[in-house]
């Protein structure tokens, strides 16, 4: 094979990769297009949380737009399923990454991915958190499922007894350590009331303002 050939075949799998990735994007957008929320209070919540996201990290919408959009949705439908508050989830989201689907951390162990900084440490619950790390949906189901799991535990008894606000939060940081990170707690915890403040306003028709880092 000349060396003309041989370049000739290189672009040729790189504009198919190409191709298989913009199709992937755009039968992603067109599955979210179709479970746009029709239900009146699941429309707000979505159109608040974007709200939030545009002023948290005003860059998402033009490096990411798919996720975005996507991101707060998923996050509503998973939480509604295993009947998690949304709004914690959502504050997860702000905590982790400020939204960043794509965000990977070589901190922890292992490493911790996507909008939850999941690491491998859940491997077992929830796969392979390295697998479309950067996907709304994989990822809202994945921490779903991480929550429900230390909502059952012992420790979320206890934590929660002991007159924790927020200690299903605290304790997705803390992982299968016995010690709680109070910095953590703290300011997942701050988070969290400008979400809860934000959608009482929001409700209300009144203009949301993010003053939290």
């Amino acid at each position: 094979m000349s060396k003309r050939e041989t370049i000739a075949l290189r672009t040729a799998r790189t504009l198919a990769i190409a191709a298989a990735i913009v199709a992937w994007i755009a039968a992603a957008g067109a599955r979210f297009a179709k479970a746009e929320p029709a239900d009146p209070e699941a429309k707000a919540a979505v159109e608040f949380m974007r709200t939030v996201m545009d002023q948290v990290n005003p860059s998402l919408s033009v490096e990411d737009g798919y996720c975005a959009s996507a991101l707060p949705w998923a996050i509503y439908t998973h939480s509604g399923q295993s009947e998690l508050d949304w709004r914690q989830v959502f504050a997860l989201a702000w905590q982790e990454s400020r939204f960043d689907c794509h965000a990977k951390s070589r901190q922890d162990r292992g490493g911790a991915f996507g909008p939850f900084q999941i690491r491998r440490v859940w491997e077992s619950l929830v796969g392979d958190p390295r697998y479309r790390y950067f996907d709304p949906e994989l990822a809202a189901g994945r921490v779903v499922r991480i929550l429900r799991y230390y909502q059952e535990t012992d420790r979320f008894t206890a934590l929660y007894r002991r007159g924790f606000r927020f200690p299903l939060l605290c304790l997705f940081n803390a992982g299968e350590g016995r010690d709680v990170n109070m910095e953590y707690c703290r300011a997942i915890g701050r988070k969290m009331d400008v979400v809860k403040r934000g959608w009482t306003d929001f409700r209300a028709g009144k203009l949301v303002a993010i003053s939290i880092n």
